[in-house]
């Protein structure tokens, strides 16, 4: 028996084997196998991407809310020793951080973000930034808009409320996306000793 290959036409071929005859087709294309395959890499991939995305856009968050209340935080030590006086006395309150996230001022325990720029928060965050920014020689106007949530940095000054020169100030807060939670940041160091 010979085996001889036969071209019929530009993509038919035949085989031939004794006396049987078997056609092979040859068709120009990828089989749904092979589709599948490329599908599944190309999906691998961008989920790799995404991920890796992700993590790089929260350090970027991170990074930039740490880099802030540094700022802020400066701000707030450099004021105290320009006006020998506290925290509280500076800013011109001992909760500021109370007029985002008392039941008083914000009942429905609305994110900070989405209140209006005229409600008492953000009022008292401009008002902070103010007086810190005044009495430190400091420009703080990149703060005004808050973290890159769009969110205000907050304190609780607690140093000198009531007469009381032994409380601490609480470290600068953040809020965290979650309605009113927030999370701590540096802490603010105690300005006179008791």
């Amino acid at each position: 028996m010979s085996h001889t290959w036969e071209f019929m036409g530009e993509y038919e071929k035949v085989h031939r084997t004794g006396d049987a005859h078997i056609t092979r087709r040859s068709v120009n294309g990828f089989t749904i196998v092979e589709l599948l395959i490329v599908i599944v890499v190309i999906a691998v991939l961008a989920s790799i991407t995404i991920v890796a995305y992700n993590g790089v856009q929260q350090r970027a968050i991170q990074a930039k809310r740490e880099a802030d209340m540094s700022v802020l935080l400066k701000a707030a030590m450099i004021a105290r020793v320009n006006e020998y006086k506290t925290l509280g006395e500076i800013t011109g309150s001992y909760w500021s951080i109370g007029t985002c996230v008392s039941s008083s001022s914000n009942p429905g325990g609305t994110e900070p973000r989405d209140l209006p720029k005229t409600h008492a928060c953000w009022v008292r965050y401009y008002e902070l930034l103010t007086n810190l920014g005044n009495a430190a020689d400091m420009d703080l106007t990149s703060l005004k808009d808050g973290d890159s949530r769009g969110n205000p940095y907050m304190v609780d000054e607690n140093e000198g409320e009531n007469g009381n020169m032994c409380a601490k100030d609480t470290p600068l807060r953040y809020f965290t996306g979650d309605g009113i939670n927030t999370g701590n940041g540096p802490a603010v160091p105690k300005f006179f000793s008791c």
